[in-house]
């Protein structure tokens, strides 16, 4: 492969580990001369020569278009909030013939990921075969359908007809949602425009919480749960509404040979019009390149480049690893069983519980929000690590708290305490990463497919994982916490010596760091470089 160069001056990727030092004379550079540590040599300089304007005309207009695709994840976060809360309605357990925890329950909670994971084979044939917008319709539309089913069941069977149809369709709009964004996002910005995405999740959280709150308040028929479940449709009617006038992802484009309406996508978005704008080159050729490199036929129906190469293996074990860790992190313990964990700690009114459920994720997604903010800076690695880390100490606080409250009812507030304080620092570090680095870590041409396995792997750990709970609260109490705040310690340690860092780097450049002899070591480097104000490079050298 050529090596890519950005005024001049070649930005060579060390396979072999060597550090390449080119230093140049800085008097030759133009007005102020700033040197900085960057992850990529190429990308800092070309943002350094034509900035990015973040209030221009085409960017607000991609603000726009990434707001809509941010709609996809609040269908996991609506279903999520919308079973945590109707499993602790009267009405709806009057009409399911369930008590609100136990086995039973737990089949119908995961028969939504059964129909997630009975998905998995078409996410590649859509979002690779017809775009990234087509997947994402046919799953809003599929949505809308088990909304229907789910909204008039008058038994536990027709119910969970409905939540398996409604899987199905979210499977297949959150495997397109992702790479659609990471994809068309400013690479200069991608963490925190494509960290939003998962935030999003809240949100649907939030309009799920208040809409059976005021539900149950006013309404004391199986309406107090058909409700919600109606206003579940609204987010995907308005995604379907959209999709189809917005761009298609400009590296899917180039794929299928429609390479002019790709650079166009490009110079669109990223370059403010401008064709010959260094970040809008960089990109093109970048995904040429790494076209050209691996140009033979990638059937939908073929998963073997997930594994063929030592590089793709790790790729996967990324994927695997943000699958089961944004799952089995003591996060879906809140999400779904949050009413129950505050009866355990003695706050027995339904109303209140709801209240509190629904208070809960707009605290979470503030501390999103202002997280995803920080993830170029601060990197992927640091802030999965003080996401955790902060979320072990909330763990063990609600441990306490929910035990000694059996003997002492005032400490039931530090139960309230304790889950709020998790939800924050959790949905700070963890929750803008859930999706945005295991597509990261996927090839272009692997993305979808890639994408369609995360959601598979992540279902069968929210199937074993929600069931488990499940039992265990209704079995053990709060003795079930005590495994999370073990797990936790485990998945620090995995992600402090395995994960790698994605943060400023394109995406095509994540091929050089899974194909080094330690992709952890590699990717954490950093190269101190000093650019003029026309994003010459002048020096470029060890940090």
């Amino acid at each position: 492969m050529s090596t890519p160069k950005v005024n001049g001056v070649g930005t060579e990727h060390q396979e072999n580990n060597v550090q390449q030092v080119i230093s140049l004379d800085e008097k030759l550079g133009v007005g102020n001369v700033t040197q900085v540590q960057a992850s990529s040599v190429a990308l800092a300089a070309a943002v350094a020569a034509q900035k990015p304007s973040l209030l221009s005309k085409n960017m607000i207009k991609l603000y726009m278009i990434m707001s809509i695709g941010y709609l996809v994840s609040t269908l996991n976060g609506f279903d999520s909030s919308l079973m945590g809360s109707i499993n602790a309605m009267k009405p709806y357990q009057q009409t399911m013939g369930l008590s609100g925890e136990g086995s039973s329950t737990g089949i119908v909670f995961i028969i939504y990921n059964l129909g997630q994971i009975a998905a998995f084979p078409f996410c590649g044939f859509l979002a690779d075969g017809y775009g990234r917008r087509v997947c994402i319709f046919v799953g809003c539309l599929i949505v809308v359908i088990g909304t229907a089913v789910q909204a008039t069941a008058n038994d536990k069977e027709h119910y969970m007809g409905g939540r398996f149809i409604l899987g199905l369709g979210a499977s297949l709009a959150s495997a397109a949602g992702p790479a659609y964004v990471v994809e068309l996002a400013h690479p200069a910005y991608r963490g925190t425009m494509a960290g939003m995405y998962n935030n999003f999740w809240w949100l649907g959280n939030i309009l799920a919480g208040w809409t059976t709150y005021g539900a149950n308040k006013n309404l004391a028929n199986s309406w107090a749960w058909r409700t919600p479940t109606v206003v579940q449709a609204g987010m995907p009617i308005v995604v379907m509404a959209c999709i189809m006038f917005f761009p298609e992802s400009p590296r899917w484009l180039i794929a299928h040979d429609r390479r002019e309406e790709a650079l166009a996508v490009f110079a669109k978005y990223h370059g403010d019009g401008d064709e010959n704008s260094p970040v809008v080159q960089l990109e093109y050729h970048e995904v040429l390149e790494q076209l050209h490199a691996t140009r033979d036929e990638n059937p939908w129906w073929d998963f073997r480049e997930l594994v063929n190469t030592p590089g793709a293996r790790y790729r996967l074990y990324m994927v695997i690893g943000m699958s089961f860790f944004g799952q089995w992190s003591g996060n879906n313990v809140i999400n779904y069983f949050m009413p129950s964990m505050v009866k355990k700690a003695g706050i027995n009114n339904p109303n209140t519980q709801l209240l509190i459920n629904a208070i809960n994720p707009i605290f979470s997604m503030l501390g999103a929000i202002y997280g995803a903010t920080l993830l170029d800076r601060l990197g992927r690695r640091f802030m999965m690590l003080a996401g955790l880390g902060g979320g072990l100490c909330a763990y063990i606080m609600l441990t306490a708290f929910t035990a000694s409250s059996e003997s002492n009812p005032n400490l039931s507030y530090g139960v309230i305490v304790s889950i709020y304080l998790f939800g924050i620092i959790f949905a700070w570090g963890f929750t803008p990463l859930q999706t945005l680095y295991a597509v990261e870590c996927l090839e272009n041409r692997t993305r979808a497919k890639g994408s369609g396995l995360n959601f598979l792997f992540l279902n069968v750990a929210m199937v074993v994982n929600t069931y488990g709970i499940s039992v265990g609260i209704e079995k053990i109490g709060w003795k079930l916490y005590l495994v999370y705040i073990g797990w936790i310690c485990v998945e620090m340690v995995v992600i402090y010596f395995f994960f790698v860092e994605t943060a400023g780097k394109t995406l095509e450049e994540m091929k050089y760091i899974f194909d080094a002899k330690n992709p952890r070591k590699e990717s954490t480097k950093k190269t101190r470089i000093a650019v003029d104000e026309r994003g010459q490079v002048l020096h470029v050298g060890d940090a």
